[in-house]
């Protein structure tokens, strides 16, 4: 679908920081992984939640979200090629690993989280967790493959992360049954945690 803006500069010269959309973030006690989403709040319920919980204290996690009284998918959602907010960019910089959550439609397939990013390894790595807790992934989706160096996932010092586009049947699952939510939320952060390992 088209979306009205295709920058931050351009959509906070019409919205209000505080007010119409938020931007929250957390440092951890690993910052050099930063798990984020783009599209939390309003935009691409329950996104922002799955992002939090997977950083826990651990990680670092930042959320821009939504949060006008409707219509927040197409005034809000800045393609993630295009998303240039600022302080995510600077915590994207920072990070060694960018994990980011993404919603989408169910595109008749309301269970299988589609992978995305350049990094192959990492988001094999989250994929294998996820089917190990019992989730279908696909590595090599039709749509959302994150490969676009510019993606928000892919600006870390690495130039390359991972992103996780969880149809949006699932999500509802998620809000519905949090201990659905933190099954695969519990799946990511152990698979983030053998990464940092391995990379320490």
């Amino acid at each position: 679908m088209a979306y009205r803006f295709s920058s931050y500069t351009d959509l906070a010269a019409v919205y209000r920081l505080g007010t119409d959309y938020l931007i929250r973030h957390q440092a951890g006690a690993h910052g050099d992984v930063l798990v984020m989403t783009p599209h939390g709040g309003k935009i691409e319920k329950p996104a922002s939640t799955i992002a939090e919980e997977i950083a826990g204290p651990d990680y670092s996690f930042y959320a821009f979200e939504g949060n006008l009284n409707k219509g927040n998918l197409f005034e809000l959602h800045i393609p993630s090629e295009e998303f240039n907010e600022p302080l995510a960019l600077e915590l994207a910089a920072k990070a060694t690993l960018v994990v980011a959550i993404h919603g989408r439609k169910d595109y008749d397939d309301i269970e299988t989280i589609w992978m995305g990013g350049l990094d192959a390894a990492s988001r094999q790595a989250i994929g294998k967790a996820l089917t190990q807790a019992g989730f279908k992934i696909d590595d090599d989706p039709p749509k959302f493959r994150g490969r676009d160096a510019a993606n928000i996932c892919n600006r870390g010092k690495s130039g390359k992360g991972a992103q996780l586009e969880i149809p949006s049947t699932l999500r509802k699952a998620f809000t519905a049954q949090p201990e659905e939510r933190l099954r695969l939320v519990n799946a990511v952060r152990k698979a983030i945690a053998a990464l940092v390992t391995a990379h320490a």
